[in-house]
């Protein structure tokens, strides 16, 4: 469980940064939507550079403190002063303000990026059971749940306690910041002694040849590559909700950060609630199957929001964001599951351990669905003429274009990655491995 802790820290990250900075750099700061878009987007192209050198990095590191555990604690400190950093308003609006802006992203994705990389490739190493890490990924749901009503309830609702001024923003930021650490830091003290891989039973491969042999691994191992394509229509679906939420319940519903922050709240409450339902039916059920159905929820729920209105009793709006959490939740508990089974799959077919790398490339995704969806919610609200800053008032196509990328856009990613499970994943049976690596697991 220790392990599991640090997810909330980095998952409240991912919320923060989806959820209320471009709305932040719009409404507050007077960005343009595409100009914002244009900055999250580029944070994530650097970003993507850095998950591959990290996964790299841990990957071939050696120390007294463990291959992962160093990087953690650094991603940890550097997390939380870019989080601080990132909603400060030091320098207020215009050029020096917007460069120390950049500057707090650019650190927070690093700080995320070098905790969250090794995090993600511990389970692999831990153990071999898929039954285990099906209970660890639990676990790591469970507490990315606790992570949404901390960055997806709390946060929107300090904003709005604060009446939405740079203050507001800026306290919120502070506390976002120091939450982030203490779990992260839990998390680097708790998996001490856990194990992290046997590198004396890799094949010695020294130099460029052996780290090409590691992309040769990856790409030629088809249930992980699926598995990316499956998780990146689901992150598309999460980051365009995140991007557009609190324009739509300002604009749309009238509900303003607090109708963010119920959202989040019965969303986060009704997800971590239903891990162990979740857990129950992996065990008598095909994994990719329950995801399946899982994504067949979520992409009815996101398609509701089309006829979804200010005058929508509060009972609607309720029961929309519980079955959002419900139908996240089984998505991500069966996504995160199935990660260490097809990366088990690749150490056992090559024989050697690339867990960092399958974890840089897993990261990889995530971060490039978190830039493309919001940078084409900020393009599809600045074509539609969607006004930026305080009080402004929006006119009929820009009201539609909010609608749109709240409800098609996760529902047709969603639907994409249906078909995907459905249809191209297979993992074969590990009792069917006649590589002779398994020894590599143990």
């Amino acid at each position: 469980m220790g392990w599991a802790v640090g997810s909330a820290g980095s998952t409240t990250i991912l919320y923060v940064l989806n959820v209320i900075l471009m709305y932040y750099m719009v409404t507050a700061l007077g960005l343009d939507p595409v100009v914002a878009g244009g900055f999250m987007l580029a944070g994530r192209v650097y970003d993507a550079v850095i998950d591959l050198l990290v996964g790299h990095g841990s990957d071939a590191t050696r120390s007294r403190w463990g291959r992962r555990r160093p990087w953690m604690a650094a991603g940890a400190v550097l997390s939380a002063l870019g989080m601080a950093m990132l909603f400060s308003g030091v320098y207020g609006q215009g050029p020096a303000g917007n460069a120390f802006l950049i500057c707090g992203l650019l650190l927070t994705f690093t700080g995320y990026s070098t905790f969250s990389i090794p995090a993600s490739a511990m389970p692999a190493e831990i153990t071999r059971s898929a039954e285990v890490r099906t209970s660890l990924m639990a676990w790591r749901t469970f507490f990315i749940q606790l992570a949404s009503l901390a960055g997806g309830a709390l946060a929107p609702a300090m904003i709005a306690w604060g009446g939405s001024s740079l203050g507001a923003f800026a306290l919120m930021g502070y506390t976002m910041a120091a939450f982030v650490f203490v779990t992260m830091a839990t998390s680097v003290v708790a998996v001490r002694g856990l194990p992290e891989g046997d590198l004396t039973r890799e094949p010695s491969q020294p130099g460029l040849r052996h780290g090409l042999s590691g992309f040769r691994q990856l790409f030629s191992n088809r249930p992980f590559l699926v598995l990316l394509c499956v998780k990146f229509c689901g992150f598309v679906g999460s980051a365009a909700i995140g991007a557009t939420g609190l324009f739509f319940m300002r604009d749309i519903l009238g509900r303003g950060e607090v109708g963010m922050a119920q959202f989040a709240l019965v969303s986060g409450i009704l997800g971590t609630l239903s891990v162990p339902l979740w857990r129950w039916l992996a065990r008598g059920a095909s994994k990719p199957a329950i995801c399946a159905a899982a994504l067949g929820l979520s992409c009815a729920t996101s398609a509701s929001w089309l006829l979804a209105s200010a005058q929508e009793h509060d009972l609607v709006f309720l029961a929309r964001s519980a079955m959002a959490g419900f139908a996240t939740t089984g998505s991500l508990l069966m996504t995160l599951s199935m990660l260490p089974d097809t990366i088990a799959h690749g150490v056992v077919r090559s024989g050697q351990r690339k867990e960092g790398l399958y974890a840089a490339f897993f990261e990889f995704f995530q971060k490039a669905a978190f830039a493309i969806a919001p940078f084409l919610v900020g393009y599809l609200l600045q074509a539609n003429g969607y006004r930026s800053g305080p009080g402004a008032v929006q006119d009929a196509a820009a009201l539609e274009a909010v609608r749109l990328s709240m409800a098609l856009i996760p529902a047709v990613a969603q639907g994409l990655g249906i078909v995907l499970i459905l249809l191209f994943y297979r993992l074969p049976d590990p009792g069917q491995s006649v590589s002779g690596n398994e020894a590599l697991l143990a």
